[in-house]
């Protein structure tokens, strides 16, 4: 039997509340911007992919936690405004590539530092050995969830 002071339940509560929590700066930022949460996760995630070349947004949506659809969805208001470009390579129309473009480079750059900003009361509660842990910990959640069910990572391209 866990310790009620650090069971499942009360973990997930206290996860998801500090969500919220951080979600309101977050959200104020990007709105002003006008950008969905789902394309600036994946306008965060092309930006981070850039020296890799070509990218499918199919493995975009793998890697920042979105659904296909909803990908699909962003990268159309990312088109859109000329922040992503899609691509289709000649000899398969099926695949479609995305990428970042300058102003979605620029983008990114100045409202990561709008967001450092906004969500700097609740950081300051650490110090930098406490981030570094606390973001290990969450990255070890992220990256459990976006696991295979017998524990393997998935192929590239497989959602």
């Amino acid at each position: 039997m866990p310790d009620a002071e650090v069971s499942a339940s009360l973990l997930g509560r206290l996860l998801m509340q500090a969500g919220r929590v951080l979600d309101g700066p977050f959200g104020e930022v990007i709105d002003r911007y006008g950008l969905t949460r789902n394309a600036w996760w994946l306008l965060t995630e092309l930006y981070g992919t850039r020296p890799e070349g070509l990218v499918t947004i199919g493995e975009h949506a793998r890697r920042c936690g979105l659904a296909p659809s909803s990908a699909t969805i962003a990268a159309e208001q990312l088109t859109i405004r000329k922040l992503a470009r899609r691509r289709r390579p000649r000899d398969n129309r099926r695949i479609i590539y995305l990428t970042v473009t300058e102003p979605g480079v620029a983008l990114v750059e100045a409202v990561r530092d709008e967001l450092e900003a906004s969500a700097a009361r609740f950081y300051r509660l650490y110090d930098d050995e406490e981030r570094r842990v606390l973001r290990d910990l969450l990255g070890r959640i992220v990256e459990t969830a976006n696991r295979e069910p017998d524990g393997s990572v998935p192929e590239p391209g497989r959602l």
